[in-house]
């Protein structure tokens, strides 16, 4: 009976020359490969479910900070990065059958199609990770966001986040402003008006020399109340200083830089805001007379509506980050970092398959490199289905 040889001289008696002669037949090779690559899945499982539990752990102690934290993610990329996933499992599901039946310009297709949709999702990633590294909006201690999760600035320990420049003097050990904020609790609060007011007075300085004096120009328009960060006056050229739940940025001495609405800088001209605290509050009269029904006929006041859940959801993301927040981005950068890199090391396996298909070396007896990729593919896809709604559409 005659027999194929190898390279090495080695004598198979199989169709492909990649069965190895150690196994019975190209079946053989392929169960054996088929446990191998399901054992290596496993380990992998297990290696993701460790970050699954310290998710778990710290949304069941945490709540809060999902809640704020997922508004910095977003969902349009999250979702299409999730439907490029899918697709790229079809493809890599269409290619193992195309090499199956011994399909090369199918199989070569299908190759192609799944490492371009990862090339989506890695590209897609790459805009998200950039956007928060340009915001600070990192892990653990290099947690410093420039805007709240709902768009509203924020006082950062950098204090130099792009297009901004404040008086605003960080204590490191306290970590908290220690000049040139307003504390939220010196700021006058309104009950009956949503969000955090405060009444100041921005007055224009110009520099004489090396110091800044007073124009005796005002701008009342800035002097208004500001809602959840988004007070700027349109006719106003200075910006507004926005009040959120953030402590108030309102310094005590003049700003050495103006920002206007057009991020040019004008050193010779500085402003100077001066915010009136909110009046003690007033202590109940213990002798007043109770509320009680109105009498019949008489039309009962209404009361201010309680805000929605959509709006108490709005300004809770205006505020600042809660405590801890730094946890979430922690998690979130472990998990996505890690499946990023799953999802690079796929890329170099599917390039060498796409080198290898070309070259022509799948046949129906030998295509098992092509399923064990895609097994691999099949899960590094699972897992993203699993992260997209944790960590992206939490409510």
């Amino acid at each position: 009976m005659s027999q194929s040889h190898d390279h090495d001289g080695h004598g198979h008696g199989h169709g492909s020359r990649f069965i190895q002669h150690h196994y019975d037949d190209a079946q053989h090779q392929f169960d054996s490969g088929k446990l191998g690559i399901w054992l290596f899945l496993a380990q992998e499982i297990l290696f993701f479910s460790a970050l699954f539990v310290a998710y778990i752990l710290y949304r069941s102690h945490r709540p809060e900070i999902y809640a704020y934290a997922h508004y910095y993610l977003d969902v349009k990329f999250g979702a299409i990065n999730t439907a490029v996933l899918i697709a790229s499992s079809l493809t890599a599901a269409w290619a193992v059958r195309c090499a199956q039946l011994g399909q090369r310009r199918g199989l070569i297709l299908n190759l192609s199609l799944t490492l371009l949709c990862a090339f989506a999702f890695l590209g897609i990633k790459y805009v998200e990770y950039s956007h928060k590294i340009h915001e600070g909006i990192l892990y653990g201690a290099k947690f410093d966001p420039c805007v709240s999760s709902g768009g509203s600035p924020l006082v950062t320990k950098r204090n130099h986040c792009d297009g901004t420049k404040s008086s605003v003097v960080w204590d490191k050990l306290a970590a908290k402003a220690s000049e040139g904020c307003l504390e939220s609790a010196k700021i006058d609060q309104d009950a009956s008006t949503p969000g955090l007011q405060a009444k100041c007075v921005v007055t224009e300085l110009r520099r004489n020399g090396a110091a800044f004096e007073p124009t005796g120009k005002t701008f009342d328009e800035c002097a208004a109340s500001a809602l959840l960060g988004h007070g700027k006056a349109k006719d106003v050229k200075y910006p507004c200083y926005t009040l959120s739940l953030q402590p108030a940025v309102c310094p005590k001495g003049p700003a050495a830089l103006v920002l206007y609405g057009d991020h040019t800088k004008r050193p010779d001209v500085g402003i100077k805001v001066e915010c009136e605290p909110s009046p003690p509050a007033k202590e109940a009269d213990p002798f007043a007379e109770a509320a009680g029904p109105a009498p019949l006929g008489t039309r009962a006041l209404t009361g201010v509506e309680p805000p929605t859940k959509h709006e108490l959801n709005e300004r809770f993301a205006a505020g600042p980050p809660p405590p801890n927040t730094n946890m979430f981005f922690s998690i979130y950068f472990a998990m996505t970092g890690l499946h990023g890199i799953h999802v690079l090391a796929g890329v170099v396996v599917f390039l060498w398959l796409l080198f290898r298909a070309i070259r022509g070396d799948f046949t129906p007896d030998y295509f098992g490199p092509v399923d064990y990729a895609a097994l691999y593919w099949h899960i590094v896809d699972l897992i993203w289905i699993f992260l997209f709604p944790l960590l992206y559409l939490i409510h």
